[in-house]
C-alpha cells in the first residue's frame, strides 16, 4: 500500500499540479480563516459570539470538547457540522496533497526518491487522513449532542494533535528540502560553467 501511494504521488509530482493544488489550497486556505461568510470561521464566530471550533485547537479532552460544543449553541452546531462536510472534506485533500507533491518533487531533484527518503512524502497524507479522522469523530459528537462520547471526544482531540504535528512536520520538512535542492542546483551551474584562464 505505501509503494503504491509513493508510485502515486510521484506520478502526478509536476511542476503544473504543483501550482494547481497550490494556489487552491491557499485559496481555500485563506477564504476559510480570513473571509467573513457564513462558511467560513469568522462567520461561524459571529453565529456562535467568538466560539471556536475544534479543528483549530492543538489538543483537547472529552471535557474541553463537550464545553466548546455547548458553548457554540444550536445554531453553531449546526454551522459547524455543515463545514464539517463541505469545506473540510475539500481542504485536507488539497493541503495533504500539495504537500505531498512539495516534498516529491524536491525528494526527486535530490535523487532520493526512490531512495530511503521516499517516505517523507507520506507524512502529508497522513495529515490528511487524521485530519478525515477527526472530522468523522467530530461530526459523530455533534450529530449525536447532548449525548456524551468521552472516549470518541477524546480519540478526536489526539486526531486533532496528530493533524496538527503532521502537517507541521510537512511543512519543515519542505522547508529543509528545498533549500537543499537550490544549493545543489547552484553547485552543478557553477560546476558547468566554463572556468575563466
Amino acid at each position: 500500500m505505501i509503494r503504491i501511494l509513493q508510485a502515486f504521488i510521484n506520478r502526478i509530482a509536476s511542476g503544473w499540479t504543483f501550482a494547481v493544488f497550490g494556489m487552491a489550497a491557499l485559496a481555500l486556505v485563506f477564504s476559510v480563516n480570513a473571509a467573513d461568510y457564513a462558511w467560513t470561521l469568522p462567520g461561524f464566530k459571529h453565529i456562535t459570539h467568538g466560539v471556536g471550533i475544534l479543528d483549530m485547537e492543538w489538543h483537547y479532552d472529552a471535557n474541553v470538547a463537550y464545553r466548546m460544543l455547548t458553548a457554540q449553541g444550536e445554531a453553531g452546531r449546526a454551522r459547524y457540522l455543515q463545514m464539517l462536510w463541505t469545506v473540510d472534506v475539500a481542504l485536507p485533500m488539497l493541503v495533504s496533497l500539495w504537500l505531498a507533491i512539495t516534498l516529491a518533487l524536491a525528494l526527486r531533484r535530490l535523487g532520493a526518491a526512490d531512495r530511503g527518503r521516499a517516505w517523507l512524502m507520506l507524512i502529508p497524507l497522513a495529515a490528511g487522513l487524521s485530519d478525515y479522522v477527526e472530522n468523522s469523530a467530530i461530526s459523530i459528537l455533534l450529530a449525536q449532542y447532548p449525548e456524551r462520547f468521552d472516549i470518541l471526544a477524546n480519540v478526536a482531540g489526539y486526531a486533532t494533535a496528530l493533524k496538527h504535528t503532521l502537517y507541521t512536520l510537512s511543512l519543515v520538512t519542505a522547508m529543509f528540502l528545498w533549500p537543499s535542492v537550490l544549493v545543489r542546483q547552484s553547485v552543478r551551474e557553477v560546476s558547468k560553467s566554463p572556468t575563466k584562464r
